[in-house]
């Protein structure tokens, strides 16, 4: 409820006048804010009658509430968001209420007409002011209001033209490209499709998409699943780099970025091969990878099944060591296959003596029945390696993943 007023009997007296004639009065007014203020005059929406209906109510609850009746928010709440929905700036509605209490003030200034109504009136002078602004913060309040429930509209309704590019609903082609138009993705450069973890330090997507638009990179993202989904629209295909580069520097743990396409319509695939991308990299790490730049890892990440099967079969004497055991073993595995079957380099990774890892390996061949040094046996190796990396269990192997 806005204030209640204390007016003389003088002033409501006046007041009583200038409401009768509110019609008049809100012409005059409504002339005054579009002579003054430019939103309002330039703006094709907003027709000159329903700023003037407005004016309207606003000045009769003004009048009301300054003859010390009861009024309420209702005339600045509509006014709110009629300016918001109409795309008129908050700074031009609340200049338009500073107008309308400077023109109360005149037209009740002009009215004084003796001594006794002028002193009540300037001793009203703050509360009347008092009474304008509450009724701008009222205006201001719903304004603000009305504006992010639009954007939240807006969000769902772009969240949802995302969804139906992702999951194939698009259809055609022509329907692909005008979703992309209407998301102001369609560029004539290459696609992406970013498959992102989410986790409590993520960035919200406004602020990765800031960062993308700053590189030039346009992009539409949705939640789903515990993860961001992005659609990226590049300028060129030396972009792509770039792309991931700038995923690279966010904070989004296991991220996955499908392979460039030319055409939106081709978004369901590339959504896959964002979310087998989040795969080949174990889980509880941070990083970024490239759908198919890394195929060994694809193979298990795109059948976990089969890849579990695979290292029970091929390492299943080494997982069944004791932890401490099996972890030193895998791990210097894993470092000997990162330094390219080095054992030197493997045992400067290790921090340990060349011959240490000569004994490991040794160990792993008599464990396995596979020796390192056979290429059908170190290819075993090496993939069922990668399905126990990229289970997570264990999540690491003694040494941090190349």
């Amino acid at each position: 409820m806005p204030t209640q007023l204390k007016a003389g009997d003088r002033v409501v007296a006046q007041v009583g006048r200038l409401l009768s004639e509110v019609d008049r009065l809100a012409e005059d007014l409504t002339e005054e804010i579009l002579g003054g203020e430019h939103a309002y005059a330039e703006s094709t929406l907003l027709g000159r009658d329903r700023l003037r209906a407005a004016v309207r109510d606003n000045l009769a609850t003004l009048f009301t509430a300054l003859q010390g009746r009861p009024t309420t928010l209702d005339a600045p709440r509509a006014a709110g968001r009629m300016k918001a929905e109409q795309g008129i700036p908050l700074a031009a509605l609340l200049h338009a209420y500073r107008l309308a209490g400077r023109f109360i003030w005149d037209r009740l200034l002009s009215g004084a007409v003796d001594e006794e109504s002028t002193a009540q009136l300037l001793h009203m002078a703050s509360d009347i002011w008092v009474a304008v602004d509450e009724y701008s913060s009222a205006a201001d309040d719903a304004y603000r209001a009305a504006v992010e429930e639009r954007s939240r509209r807006d969000a769902a309704a772009r969240g949802t033209m995302l969804t139906t590019l992702l999951d194939g609903r698009a259809g055609t082609s022509a329907s692909a490209w005008e979703i992309a138009r209407v998301l102001e993705l369609d560029r004539q450069g290459p696609f992406l499709v970013v498959c992102a973890e989410v986790h409590d330090r993520t960035e919200p997507p406004t602020a990765v998409r800031a960062r993308l638009r700053a590189a030039g990179i346009a992009s539409e993202w949705i939640e789903h699943i515990g993860a961001w989904v992005g659609l990226l629209s590049l300028p060129n295909d030396q972009a792509i780099a770039g792309a991931v580069e700038q995923l690279s520097a966010i904070d989004l743990s296991r991220v996955g970025v499908s392979r460039a396409f030319t055409s939106p319509v081709d978004a369901p695939a590339a959504w896959r091969q964002a979310q087998l991308a989040v795969q080949c990299l174990p889980y509880g790490t941070h990083g970024t990878h490239l759908y198919g730049s890394a195929p060994v890892s694809l193979l298990a990440a795109a059948s976990p099944d089969t890849a579990q099967e695979v290292a029970r079969a091929v390492l299943g004497p080494v997982l069944a060591l004791p932890p401490r055991e099996r972890d030193t073993l895998l791990g210097t595995l894993h470092a000997w296959f990162t330094a390219g079957g080095s054992t030197t380099q493997a045992a400067d990774r290790m921090h340990c003596h060349r011959n240490t890892v000569l004994y490991r390996l040794n160990r792993v061949t008599e464990l396995t029945g596979r020796p390192t040094t056979d290429a059908r046996s170190s290819a075993e190796l090496y993939i069922a390696l990668e399905a126990v990396r990229l289970t997570g269990k264990p999540q690491t192997f003694g040494v941090p993943p190349s």
